[in-house]
């Protein structure tokens, strides 16, 4: 039996993230986040830069997993939800989707991290090939 198994990480600024929502607001949220990622960066208006900055993070860290990068795959198709236990994990839809369907089911884990001005974000995914 062969497995997949690829890790990617990504460090965001979260003051970055927070200037691009004071400046473009929802068409900023809507480019990036899907309504799931919205709701739940919009529940806790005291965290909102913070969310919003992990979530990205995951998203650039999904791209580095599947070594895909950006070519072709948009921040929406990439989503980060909860499972009803709270852990993270991620969901691919659109062309996210279509590029790894010769994997099979991927199981994902996903780790944040905040520390001030910092989120971190590092997503592990396993197939078996």
């Amino acid at each position: 039996m062969v497995f997949l198994h690829r890790v990617g990480t990504d460090l965001v600024y979260i003051p970055r993230i927070a200037d691009l929502y004071e400046r473009y607001g929802e068409q900023f949220l809507d480019r990036v986040y899907t309504e799931h990622e919205q709701g739940y960066a919009l529940s806790a208006k005291r965290h909102l830069a913070s969310r919003l900055a992990g979530r990205w993070a995951a998203k650039e860290a999904v791209s580095k997993a599947l070594g895909t990068g950006w070519r072709g795959v948009g921040y929406r198709d990439i989503e980060v939800v909860r499972l009803g236990s709270g852990e993270p994990t991620i969901h691919l839809h659109g062309r996210a989707a279509r590029r790894v369907e010769r994997y099979g089911p991927l199981d994902w884990q996903v780790s944040f991290s905040h520390d001030r001005d910092y989120a971190v974000a590092t997503v592990s995914v396993l197939s078996k090939l």
